[in-house]
């Protein structure tokens, strides 16, 4: 009996459902090599927001302008998305049987972070070698490296 009053035997303790065998990696390769391809194009908030972008065009998305009104533009069933200063995207589909006033959900994310940042004096040189002055920027898991 815990603390809590809870009681429990180790032995009903089941792994998470998102464990998977060693054996069955295989079958997550092809999502992985998707990821590398996503992060490889994405070096950094403008190419991951352009591979984004590209990924959404080639899926029929439509483009938005943010200095259009969208009345009379969005559909039920439609599926679109702008971008500001190229380093933000918004996207989203208006649901099959969206009516007005019904609401809608919001999912967000960002690019940005962790990400290296040239520094304004970045040039420098050093063991024979021109170099680029770089800082971190954003709050990475560095102690897994």
């Amino acid at each position: 009996k815990s603390a809590t009053g809870v009681v429990a035997d180790v032995k009903d303790v089941k792994p998470a459902a998102a464990v998977v065998p060693a054996k069955d990696f295989a079958a997550h390769i092809p999502l992985g090599l998707k990821a590398c391809d996503f992060l490889t194009k994405s070096t950094d908030p403008f190419l991951a927001v352009k591979t984004c972008t590209d990924a959404l065009d080639a899926a029929g998305f439509v483009k938005l302008s943010k200095r259009d009104p969208f009345a009379g533009v969005l559909k039920p069933g439609g599926s679109y998305y702008y971008t500001t200063n190229h380093s933000t995207l918004v996207a989203f589909n208006v649901g099959h049987k969206f009516k007005g006033g019904n609401g809608f959900k919001i999912i967000g994310g960002h690019t940005d972070s962790p990400h290296l940042k040239v520094k304004p004096i970045s040039k420098r040189s050093g063991s024979g070698c021109v170099q680029l002055g770089v800082e971190c920027y954003g709050g990475g898991l560095w102690h897994t490296w």
